[in-house]
């Protein structure tokens, strides 16, 4: 614990203003990249969403990829459920008038249970509704017809079963075979796992600043004031904000490889600027004079920590308007015509942000009286 205030108070507060300016300049210049090159950027998932479970994806012949997964993710037997796919050329481009089958094999008894005839889709992106009846892992197959086959042939047929799922013999088609899970309870134990985690984090950070926080408020030789528990605050919002960004951001990877590396981008701004307030809590004013008054601060520390207060609610601002615009319209270079949902973790974050922009705002106003207070004083005693 030494070792690491003493490397807290060697660290120049220039640095702490030097790298969150450096942050956001990285992340207003990403943003601005994002919004002016949607024609230059590959789609690697046109889904609402990225699943973590029951999706796949697998190039198929010389020209596409074919992306699957389930609505909803955790597939449970008895309710509806949706296959979804989007089949793309290795562009990332939609493809269109494309004639499909899709199969569904047992796992356990190599079955089939389930086949859709070959139809013709208009686009690569399309889902299939089923009801699994039992639980239990099972293949899906999607059959697609090469371009210099005549659908006219096949359209509404139903081939019979193969043993081997992948094999396209006696058929001008190629196919593509995911694996699914489905069961009752699965998705429940994974969400609940997930978002303890995200909120253990969150309570451990919280713990730890509030130990720390009571430890000075107790010491005598070195008390917290209030404006220092308010920075406190500050810290813990702004990492919370980021292990809820962390926790997320691979969930975004499919639908555009752009918004996890976004998200990243966000989550390393805000735990710099969380990380920049330890420096400010711990950097030691050696003027003489706050040996005896602890509200007077210099004014080097007030510039850089009025810096510091404008850089993080600016970010702030931003995150907070981003969100706004995207549950309320398509987001920018979103494949989908359709605004975002309103998500548990979405709710967590901007309440954190929305608190952390309180928290800055009041921090800046209570600087700016010590500054004040702070000249007055120095003028009286022509330090």
């Amino acid at each position: 614990m030494y070792i690491v205030l003493i490397t807290f108070r060697s660290f120049h507060i220039n640095s702490v203003t030097r790298i969150p300016i450096i942050l956001i300049s990285l992340f207003l210049i990403f943003s601005s990249y994002l919004l002016s090159s949607s024609a230059f950027i590959t789609v690697y998932g046109h889904f609402s969403h990225a699943a973590h479970y029951n999706n796949g994806q697998t190039p198929v012949g010389d020209k596409y990829n074919v992306f699957q997964q389930m609505e909803p993710e955790y597939t449970k037997p008895n309710e509806t459920s949706y296959i979804q796919f989007s089949i793309q050329d290795r562009q990332g481009k939609d493809v269109s008038n494309k004639e499909v089958m899709v199969e569904i094999y047992s796992s356990l008894t190599n079955e089939r249970v389930a086949v859709f005839p070959w139809i013709h889709v208009e686009s690569g992106d399309f889902q299939i509704p089923y009801i699994f009846s039992k639980a239990g892992n099972y293949q899906i197959v999607l059959s697609l017809l090469n371009d210099d086959a005549n659908p006219t042939e096949v359209l509404n047929t139903v081939p019979l079963a193969r043993t081997i799922l992948g094999d396209n013999l006696n058929c001008n088609c190629e196919r593509a075979v995911f694996n699914i899970s489905v069961g009752e309870s699965f998705g429940f134990i994974f969400i609940s796992v997930i978002y303890s985690s995200i909120l253990g984090v969150i309570l451990i950070v919280g713990t730890v600043l509030s130990w720390m926080f009571l430890s000075r408020r107790k010491s005598k030789t070195n008390p917290i004031s209030n404006e220092e528990f308010i920075k406190y605050s500050v810290l813990f919002l702004a990492v919370g904000a980021a292990i809820v960004h962390i926790a997320v951001y691979s969930g975004h990877a499919t639908l555009r490889l752009e918004y996890s590396i976004f998200l990243l981008c966000a989550a390393g701004g805000q735990l710099f600027y969380g990380i920049s307030y330890i420096f400010l809590i711990f950097s030691d004013d050696r003027l003489a004079i706050k040996k005896t008054d602890k509200k007077f601060i210099s004014k080097e520390y007030y510039k850089k920590s009025k810096i510091l207060n404008l850089i993080g609610l600016a970010g702030s601002l931003v995150l907070i308007g981003l969100y706004i615009y995207s549950v309320t319209f398509p987001p920018p270079l979103s494949p989908n015509a359709h605004p975002e949902d309103v998500d548990l973790a979405g709710i967590i974050d901007k309440s954190l942000e929305i608190v952390l922009v309180i928290g800055i705002i009041y921090l800046m106003k209570t600087e700016k009286k010590r500054y004040l207070y702070s000249r007055q004083i120095s003028d009286n005693r022509n330090i």
